[in-house]
């Protein structure tokens, strides 16, 4: 994701400019490089802590974040893990680690080389992959992480209800949908002009029109609409889980498949909080951005505005890794698994068979993961 700009670039020493056009500095250039760099080269400006944060810091927590997404993508994706819960997990796992790497060329480019002059290729390839792609990917988990939460509260609160509709096959449909959707939604920086004026930055024109016309529906549909729905069936479930009797009962088999319901509504509900950390305060941002915008005409300082978007960015890419942690704490099935595939990586030879008679035991135990079912338990063993 990408701040809204304006031609305010920041306090650069060889460039003067105004709210009209951008002006170059004839003490630091002759004619002739003027020509050159306003016909073609785009200034794309580029702040200190920006060259740390997403010209080191940036890349290597997109980096570990998705090498624990692949062990997490390959735990969940067993033979005897994959229920419609998982699925979305895996789902999550993958759009996730594809919000970060979609960026990395570019920021890579820009950012660690410190590279504030764009060719118009270059420009609209590092926008079209923070505005566009990058963005698509993000509403893809925010509204996987959305039906994960409303897939738990039929398990808690309607039962039957689940069973009859949350399935592999119609979550994978829904997904499916959501892709689309998602970038349709984003479709608008995909044939916005982003390199123009000897600049590259997304400009809102007055009167703003079509520009103004995503940021509303990216708000609403990106942001308030999830933000909204996950609090509520935050709220739900935990209501759920604060009034549900203590477990009593002496059947050892009973009490174990309880309290593993219950360890995973708390899973469930860990994620949805771990999200809604930096996206309920990034969404009050956004609407007070487009408030301002709207009503005076004018915006946050934009080094303020990309320290504030840096920081969400950050926090955002941490609560992608903090997933694969709740999935090891909340999951023992999970975690077993992923035991032994560290186990199957530094083993000797003569050892598989050992391990395989690990496998086969821990599908002996309840399926304990999110949003599992009797029925769907008994399609899997099927399988």
């Amino acid at each position: 994701m990408e701040d809204i700009q304006t031609y305010d670039l920041g306090p650069e020493p060889h460039i003067n400019y105004n709210d009209t056009h951008p002006t170059f500095g004839y003490d630091y250039y002759s004619f002739d490089d003027y020509v050159y760099v306003y016909d073609y080269e785009h200034e794309y400006s580029i702040f200190d802590f920006e060259i740390v944060i997403y010209g080191y810091i940036w890349p290597v927590l997109v980096i570990i974040t998705f090498l624990f997404n692949c062990l997490a993508i390959v735990g969940f994706l067993r033979k005897h893990m994959r229920t419609s819960a998982n699925i979305i997990l895996v789902f999550i796992s993958i759009s996730d680690s594809l919000t970060g790497l979609v960026t990395l060329p570019a920021t890579f480019y820009v950012f660690s080389r410190e590279q504030m002059w764009l060719s118009k290729d270059w420009c609209n390839a590092t926008m079209i992959t923070r505005l566009y792609i990058s963005r698509a990917f993000h509403t893809i988990s925010v509204w996987e992480t959305v039906l994960l939460g409303f897939q738990r509260f039929l398990h808690v609160r309607h039962p039957a209800a689940a069973n009859r509709w949350c399935t592999i096959k119609k979550t994978i449909g829904i997904v499916a949908v959501v892709y689309v959707l998602s970038f349709l939604l984003h479709m608008y920086h995909a044939f916005d002009i982003k390199a123009s004026h000897g600049f590259c930055h997304w400009v809102l024109e007055e009167p703003c029109g079509w520009g103004c016309a995503y940021i509303w529906a990216s708000f609403i549909l990106g942001h308030a609409i999830p933000c909204v729905a996950l609090v509520a069936f935050t709220t739900l479930m935990l209501r759920s889980v604060s009034l549900r009797p203590v477990n009593t009962s002496f059947d050892n088999n009973v009490r174990r498949r309880r309290e593993q319901k219950r360890n995973m509504t708390i899973a469930v509900l860990l994620i949805v909080v771990i999200f809604l950390i930096p996206e309920l305060p990034y969404g009050l941002f956004y609407l007070l951005t487009m408030i301002l915008k709207l009503s005076v005409q004018k915006i946050l300082p934009l080094k303020t505005n990309r320290i504030i978007h840096a920081t969400y960015e950050l926090a955002l890419v941490l609560s992608f890794h903090l997933n694969f942690w709740v999935y090891c704490v909340m999951m023992r099935s999970f975690r077993a698994g992923i035991k032994t595939l560290f186990k199957m990586a530094r083993c000797k030879e003569g050892t598989f068979s050992e391990l395989e008679r690990e496998r086969t035991s821990s599908q002996k135990m309840s399926y304990e993961l999110v949003g599992v079912s009797e029925k769907e338990a008994e399609d899997v063993k099927k399988m």
